[in-house]
């Protein structure tokens, strides 16, 4: 079956260095099936959990959920309101902002689910493609939240870092899928139309074949080709995924974050630290230009020791890691991100 959710812990860890929980919150890319990314956090949960009081979780973006999805019962850390966060929205497809607002609204449930008296809770995001985006919006939000609030340090959420992979967080029509895709999407029609010539294809079109032609003609293993022919066949997928592609060309244009994210050499005034940022491009991505990359990486990453504050930017300039890494590299992708965490970490607790 197809998972709508990935939760891994141990409810029976034992006691480790920190005096914290943290609980790693992934968002995921455009389509937004968690199970894309199992073999990554799976990994990624296997290298972090000998040494770490961690708890990693992922959820589909809202509107993607499976025809093959089994009902999901909540785990005790994690209510039941939050999954079924759409029905405060009226029916799929939902865009950029709603899905926002669904990630923090999961995030806050399963944060205040896993927090006790004796134990805090500090998160840290990781974000694929658009997901990069979404974690961005949520530090900012969350942050301007804490700063307002009554002072309800139970209702406060301190994001330890980010990691942003393969990121479109700025400029994303001006990539080269972003060109070509732009002016069909603009069509407002086009959504629903071609997820209705899908649905009617897909009559004629047993699941079990569906896969083989996935794993044929795209090359992919077997578990990729499965999620995808589940997404294909799924009620909403299809128009979901384009009716949020559309959004994203008309919402992701300029850097819209200031320094409460970016990072300064000046200390914030907010309760919590600054976020620690890291981000990883691959050399050549068909959804980021390389202009856009280099001009966030020089406007915003650091270029030198003494910018200690600003967010570490890296070009993958020797793995030749694609854009859509869970499908076939997941498991080192996931190594280079753990280093990643383990240094937002030792900055936390420094």
């Amino acid at each position: 079956p197809i998972s709508s959710i990935i939760h891994l812990h141990d409810p029976n860890s034992p006691t480790k260095p920190e005096t914290h929980t943290y609980l790693i919150y992934f968002i995921t890319g455009n389509p937004g099936l968690i199970e894309y990314y199992r073999t990554f956090l799976t990994h990624l949960y296997g290298l972090l959990y000998p040494c770490h009081n961690i708890q990693v979780f992922g959820r589909n973006l809202s509107g993607f959920e499976t025809n093959s999805s089994p009902s999901i019962k909540p785990s005790e850390n994690f209510t039941s309101h939050t999954l079924h966060l759409g029905e405060k929205e009226g029916a799929p497809p939902y865009g950029l902002e709603e899905q926002i607002r669904h990630c923090q609204l999961a995030l806050e449930d399963l944060v205040a689910g896993l927090r006790t008296p004796a134990e805090d809770v500090r998160v840290i995001l990781i974000g694929h493609s658009v997901g990069s985006y979404i974690l961005l919006e949520l530090i900012r939000r969350l942050r301007l939240q804490t700063a307002t609030s009554q002072d309800n340090p139970s209702t406060e959420i301190r994001v330890a870092g980010g990691i942003c992979l393969f990121p479109t967080v700025a400029h994303i029509a001006q990539s080269s899928s972003g060109k070509k895709s732009t002016w069909i999407l603009n069509h407002a029609p086009f959504a629903l139309t071609a997820s209705v010539l899908v649905k009617v294809l897909m009559l004629f079109v047993p699941g079990m074949l569906l896969e083989f032609f996935i794993r044929s003609l795209m090359s992919f293993p077997g578990d990729a080709a499965r999620v995808t022919g589940a997404f294909v066949k799924s009620s909403w997928g299809v128009r979901q995924a384009l009716h949020m592609a559309r959004d994203e060309m008309l919402t992701i244009t300029s850097d819209k974050w200031d320094a409460e994210i970016w990072g300064a050499a000046h200390p914030t005034e907010h309760p919590h630290p600054r976020p620690v940022l890291r981000f990883l491009f691959a050399k050549e991505d068909h959804w980021v230009a390389d202009e856009t990359r280099d001009d966030l990486m020089r406007a915003r990453g650091k270029v030198d020791d003494d910018e200690h504050w600003k967010p570490v930017m890296e070009v993958d300039e020797e793995e030749g890691w694609p854009h859509g890494f869970c499908i076939k590299h997941s498991i080192p992708v996931a190594e280079r991100v753990k280093d990643y965490i383990e240094d937002v970490i030792r900055k936390d607790i420094e």
